[in-house]
Order: C-alpha cells, then sequence, then structure tokens
C-alpha cells in the first residue's frame, strides 16, 4: 500500500519485503498520507470483520495525525480505539496518551465512547497491565493468558504467574499505529529492558521507564507483530540519527524489533527524520 501525494516511496529491504518507508517533505504532508493510509484499512477491515481495531500511541503522534485523520471519510462508529501503551497517570493528566487522541481525535469525530477502550490507570500498573489484557481477551474473544492480580501492590517480582502449556491465541489489530523516540524505542519498549524478551504477556507493566513517567503499560511484541497493518510515524531532524540503526539488518531496537509475522509494516517519516538514511528502490 503505497502512500499518496509529493511522497518518496522506498522499500526497505533491511526489514522484509513487506515494508515500506513513505517519506514526505514536511510534517503536514506526512499527516495527510498517514491519514489516507489508516482511512484505507479501515474501508477493508469494516466490511470483511465488522468493525475497525486500532490501537494507538502518545507522543508526536496524535498531533502529527489527528488533523487530518478527522477529515477522513470513514464509518467512525465500527472503530474500536485501543492504546499500544498509556503512562500511569490519571487519563486527565498531561502526561496520559488519552488525553492526547481526545484532543486531537475523539473531541473531533464520532466514534462511539463505549468503543474507546482506556486502560484503567487507576490501579497500580500490574493490575492495569492484567485488566486491559482482560479487556482484550473480550473483545477479540480469545482466553488471557494471565489473571487479575489480586494483590494492589504487586511489583515486578511477584507479578502474577504466567499461565503454562500452548502458546496462547494473540488479538489480533487491523492496525497499530506507533511513533518512535530519540533512542529507537517505540510503545514503552526501550532498548535494552527485559521485557523485549516478553513472549506470553500480552499487555506488561513497566515500573522503571528511562523517560517519565517511569510507571506506564504496553503491549508487548508478540502483540505488535501479529497486526495485520503496523505503521510508524514519526517527524523532526531529532530521529535523524537513530533511523539508519532501526533499519539496520540484526538491529536490537525495540523500533527495528516490530516486525509483523505476516502482516504489513509502513514506515511515514519526513525528509528531516530521514536525513541519514539510504535508500533504494527495488
Amino acid at each position: 500500500m503505497k502512500a499518496t501525494g509529493n511522497a518518496t516511496i522506498k522499500h526497505q529491504k533491511t526489514i522484509n519485503t513487506l515494508t515500506n518507508l513513505h517519506i514526505f517533505p514536511n510534517p503536514q504532508e506526512l499527516g495527510q498520507a498517514a491519514a489516507a493510509h489508516v482511512a484505507q484499512i479501515a474501508a477493508e477491515a469494516i466490511p470483511a470483520r465488522g468493525r475497525f481495531m486500532v490501537a494507538l500511541s502518545g507522543g508526536s503522534l496524535p498531533q502529527l495525525l489527528g488533523p487530518a485523520l478527522v477529515k477522513q471519510a470513514t464509518d467512525w462508529s465500527a472503530w474500536h480505539v485501543f492504546w499500544a501503551d498509556e503512562r500511569c497517570v490519571p487519563l486527565t493528566h498531561p502526561d496520559s496518551n488519552y488525553i492526547l487522541a481526545q484532543q486531537y481525535l475523539f473531541d473531533h469525530v464520532p466514534i462511539p465512547p463505549g468503543q474507546i477502550h482506556a486502560p484503567d490507570t487507576s490501579l497500580d500498573p500490574a493490575q492495569t497491565a492484567a485488566a486491559y489484557e482482560t479487556v482484550l481477551a473480550q473483545i477479540f474473544a480469545v482466553p488471557p493468558t494471565i489473571p487479575q492480580p489480586e494483590d494492589s501492590l504487586l511489583q515486578p517480582s511477584n507479578l502474577p504467574p504466567l499461565q503454562p502449556s500452548t502458546p496462547p491465541t494473540l488479538p489480533q489489530f487491523d492496525l497499530i499505529l506507533l511513533g518512535m523516540g530519540e533512542d529507537g524505542h517505540t510503545a514503552s519498549l526501550f532498548p535494552g529492558h527485559p521485557l523485549l524478551q516478553e513472549t506470553e504477556r500480552w499487555v506488561a507493566p513497566i515500573f522503571d521507564s528511562p523517560k517519565p513517567p517511569p510507571q506506564r503499560i504496553t503491549l508487548t511484541l508478540p502483540v505488535l507483530n501479529n497486526a495485520r497493518h503496523v505503521a510508524f510515524i514519526t517527524a523532526g531532524s531529532g530521529k535523524a540519527g537513530i533511523l539508519p540503526q532501526v533499519f539496520t539488518a540484526g538491529s536490537t531496537l525495540p523500533a527495528h524489533l516490530v516486525q509483523p509475522t505476516s502482516g504489513h509494516l509502513d514506515w511515514f517519516v519526513d525528509e528531516a527524520a530521514a536525513a541519514k538514511l539510504k535508500t533504494s528502490n527495488p
């Protein structure tokens, strides 16, 4: 799927053959093309499955995408919105990813409130993660991998035990929208963090984020890589130094590790972010 507009569209073979890199002159054109991409995936998902299951991130993504996305012609009543990660702060807090989505998207489009599935951040991180996994299990109709924790003071050393046996069925999002930090992190998966090795949980708590606030929850790599589509949206010269590393084979950066198993991966970047990339057409 290719972006529209005055984009330079490259194919990065260092990740996999289903990866498209779309480079735009500025953030505005980037946002317009990314919004059209989202609307097209929704238009495919809704007739096929009756709903559009999408996960959002925070950072600069809502501001880059939202103004153009709200102008798209789409069946908002069929949208179900989730979060790829969230900070464990009240949803009204300025650090909340939810409040950014509300400001740039929900305040402008008629998505039914009952289909906006925000994490319950009034709980401690372990409980928030477990509760959100249960929400995913109920809505995607697949069994959860972990029970609800009973101890409200759970810490990483005594999280509820994983259920053994066969690998669980994973929830499959139609689209997961991700940003990328200047260190190559995405969602709340940070370079070198043990959560990059998580293979069973769908949603994991993080107590020691290197970026504030320290307590968060995040979708894990197995869920991100099970999506039908993943789209990274990133802009600015601050990302130029790390982006070549993300597109280097064998990289251990979290953004590189997002490689959908059988889905499609698209990167929407502006020229400032792509300034140090060496790209080639197929």
